[in-house]
């Protein structure tokens, strides 16, 4: 196509190729009077996938779901079919999680959800559902946190028996029915969302993903009738782990650490232990700094009394962090607020409920601080800044580089002390005891009731 200046259709601007395949060309284009970017498919008339991408295009414009690209226009010539749809400008799946590395808990049930929602979205059109049929991660763009479905080529209505689609599909995500004589159902989509939940859970910690193998197990069972029978069953099996993880009859872990020694990071750790059992809760202190506070022959150590391995004082109660080899009881509703000082690529992190990262306000922090943050937020499930012995414009000033919420724990000379401040952050967590993990309220006091700054 010529690039220069050409209208198409007298309302499209030509921006630039963006590749050509076996069905025809994809070309940016821009909406002149709307100034949008979309894509514009051409397709030639005899193509032996014109009819492919036709029906494609009739299927995509009955629906409306915000990760099922959308249909603009459709016009055509002599030689020629022209579709305009969505422009989305976005990575695979596929590269998203080898640039990533590591998700956390809670990027992975987010994209769980929104693969859960498209899905029952398409199954749920009547009079018949939509059957996707060639799900896998290089059809799945990840485009500004909005997952987007693309490729509908093979996508069909399912009929009142079901459809015969024989021998077609990918090796590693299609239903064995996919290679057989049998029926295709909705079924096959449920089998393949099963093998691509397990693909992800590869980029997740370890100690994350066996929690999700029964659910596997049932959306990939190789007969039909032993699998969920809708996606919305699987999600509600999905959204039962979610729930659990960090529900207050489990031990609820809390890692603090900082972006450098000095930022803070204990007296945060410390604080929180206090108030925990000031107010009647099991707030247990782990130290797992070198030199920490409860590590070595620290003149601090004279404060403590010592009994079955704890250290006490006040109403703080706290233990070193104990090599694997050492067993210690610890009270199944005990709240653990693991001191990790400056380490963050303690494996730990991956455990953890949520991760307080305490920074300081100085500017030749800031590019650590930047790269810190950007790690810890690909290893834990919940993330939150405090800017700690910050000035308000610090803290702004860390909040623009982060482009995150940060906040101001209160702060004040004496680790052990118990201030009304201090003790807003605990009762946040003592109202919702019969069913918010610490997590959840912990955003919640961090969004409420501490100096918040964007």
């Amino acid at each position: 196509m010529n690039f220069n200046k050409q209208l198409l259709f007298g309302k499209y601007e030509l921006i630039k190729s963006l590749g050509t395949g076996s069905s025809g060309s994809v070309t940016l284009v821009r909406h002149v009077s709307m100034d949008q970017d979309r894509a514009l498919k051409t397709i030639p008339k005899d193509s032996a996938f014109s009819s492919s991408a036709l029906s494609e295009a009739r299927l995509l414009k009955s629906l409306d779901h915000p990760s099922v690209p959308h249909i603009y226009d459709f016009e055509e010539d002599e030689s020629f079919y022209y579709i305009v749809e969505e422009y989305i400008d976005g990575e695979t799946l596929d590269a998203f999680l080898l640039h990533q590395q590591l998700i956390s808990p809670g990027l992975f049930f987010n994209i769980c959800e929104q693969l859960c929602d498209v899905f029952i979205y398409l199954h749920s059109q009547t009079p018949v559902p939509v059957i996707y049929r060639d799900l896998k991660p290089e059809h799945i763009i990840v485009c500004h946190n909005q997952l987007k479905l693309i490729d509908f080529g093979v996508s069909s209505y399912v009929s009142n028996t079901g459809n015969n689609f024989n021998h077609y599909g990918n090796i590693d995500f299609s239903a064995p029915e996919s290679f057989t004589d049998d029926t295709i159902t909705t079924a096959a989509d449920i089998y393949s969302l099963g093998q691509l939940l397990q693909h992800i859970l590869t980029f997740t910690p370890n100690n994350f993903s066996h929690k999700f193998q029964h659910i596997i197990q049932k959306a990939t069972s190789s007969d039909v009738p032993l699998r969920y029978s809708t996606v919305a069953g699987l999600y509600q099996d999905l959204k039962k782990i979610k729930e659990t993880i960090g529900q207050p009859h489990l031990i609820h872990k809390i890692a603090v650490l900082g972006s450098n020694r000095g930022c803070g990071t204990t007296h945060v750790a410390i604080s929180l232990a206090c108030e925990l059992n000031f107010l009647g809760y099991r707030g247990i202190y782990i130290d797992c700094v070198h030199d920490g506070i409860l590590c070595g022959n620290r003149d601090e150590l004279n404060i403590f009394n010592q009994k079955n391995g704890y250290y006490y004082y006040r109403s703080f109660q706290g233990i070193p962090d104990y090599s694997e080899g050492i067993q210690f009881d610890v009270p199944d509703d005990a709240i653990l607020i693991y001191d990790l000082g400056t380490d963050v690529c303690s494996e730990k992190i991956y455990d953890m409920d949520l991760v307080l990262y305490v920074c300081s306000g100085g500017f030749w922090h800031l590019n650590d601080i930047f790269k810190n943050h950007s790690f810890l937020q690909k290893s834990t499930a919940t993330l939150k800044v405090i800017c700690n012995m910050c000035s308000k414009k610090e803290a702004s000033a860390i909040a623009s580089l982060l482009n995150c919420s940060v906040y101001h724990f209160p702060f004040d000379s004496d680790l052990f002390k118990n201030t009304s401040q201090k003790e807003a952050l605990t009762l946040k967590l003592l109202k919702l005891k019969g069913g918010a993990s610490p997590s959840d309220i912990l955003k919640g006091y961090l969004k409420n009731s501490i100096l918040h700054h964007r």
